[in-house]
């Protein structure tokens, strides 16, 4: 009997432990492979592994590439493989990952495009209004911890982004755009809140836990709030559309536009706070904010035209 049980295909195992065997993946393969990547990275570049901890101390062109490598590495290493793997080893024989990727029409990718654009001052607004929060006072020590990471975060971001030729803009583009966009778009909504739908019997729950985790995984604690914006986003757009290429596209857009702006005005300009006040901000807001909304409806109701055909609404499990 239990020769049996152990033939049953993960895909008809219990969603607790379809999270178990990915967390597994994601931990095990992932980790080992990044490990790996790390330091066949550290002979390559000849840098010290102290600068990912405190990246003001890259001080040459070898170090910042060692930067981009491992961050291209992160990307591959902890979400690329392992989503692939997990996809494959969930549903090894279901046709729905031909759908999940296929690529969208031609109206639908410029729609996304608006939406990425709209985001644009709403996650300024609301990044803002997060940057000012403060813990108490008896929380001092975890909110220098914090800051402190916010600020190497952001250090590492600069160097990544800074860009003095247009084919370095170029290559900062594939490192900050292009491979994060793929790579955990991939993982949190391909795999992640699929996941968790079947575990919560909820796409909308799901879609929310995994903004949190989304938000939460960047150690960005002063961006948390426009990183979990951004996380809705991306997850209604893929749970409405069954397309991972439009949350993709999205993605992408919103980390593409710093990066060429990064080398068209310099990175002191594009770091330099708004001068605009927040009350004149929150009263530009409601436009961006309600063609979002329409864009958004627009594939909700899309995919009830569609019949509730969209395969991010049927569960991984075949039961």
């Amino acid at each position: 009997m239990g020769d049996n049980h152990s033939l049953i295909p993960l895909s008809e195992r219990s969603p607790l432990y379809q999270l178990f065997i990915s967390l597994l993946v994601i931990l095990g393969v992932g980790l080992l492979l990044f490990t790996v990547s790390l330091l066949a990275g550290k002979l390559i570049f000849h840098s010290d592994l102290g600068v990912l901890e405190n990246p003001s101390t890259a001080v040459g062109g070898n170090d910042i590439a060692f930067l981009k490598y491992v961050l291209i590495s992160q990307d591959i290493s902890l979400f690329i493989v392992p989503a692939i793997i997990i996809l494959f080893i969930l549903k090894p024989h279901d046709q729905s990952r031909l759908m999940v990727m296929k690529i969208p029409p031609i109206n639908e990718v410029v729609l996304v495009i608006v939406l990425a654009f709209c985001i644009f001052p709403i996650t300024s607004f609301t990044g803002q209004l997060n940057s000012g929060m403060h813990l108490p006072d008896w929380l001092s020590r975890v909110e220098d911890w914090m800051t402190e990471k916010e600020e190497n975060t952001n250090r590492l971001i600069d160097l990544c982004m800074a860009s003095d030729t247009f084919w370095v803009m170029i290559l900062n583009v594939f490192v900050v755009a292009v491979m994060p966009a793929i790579g955990e778009e991939l993982i949190f909504r391909g795999v992640i809140q699929k996941v968790f739908s079947n575990l919560f019997r909820s796409g909308h729950l799901a879609i929310w836990v995994t903004a949190f985790v989304f938000s939460t995984i960047h150690f960005q604690f002063y961006g948390f709030v426009p990183r979990f914006i951004l996380g809705l986003i991306f997850g209604y757009l893929f749970f409405w559309s069954g397309r991972l290429w439009l949350p993709i596209i999205t993605h992408f857009v919103n980390n593409a536009v710093p990066t060429i702006g990064a080398y068209i005005t310099g990175m002191e300009k594009l770091n330099t706070p708004s001068e605009i006040p927040l009350w004149r901000q929150l009263i530009l807001l409601p436009l961006p904010l309600v063609i979002s909304l329409v864009i958004l409806l627009y594939f909700r109701n899309k995919s009830k035209l569609d019949g509730g055909k969209i395969m991010d609404h049927a569960p991984l499990t075949n039961n």
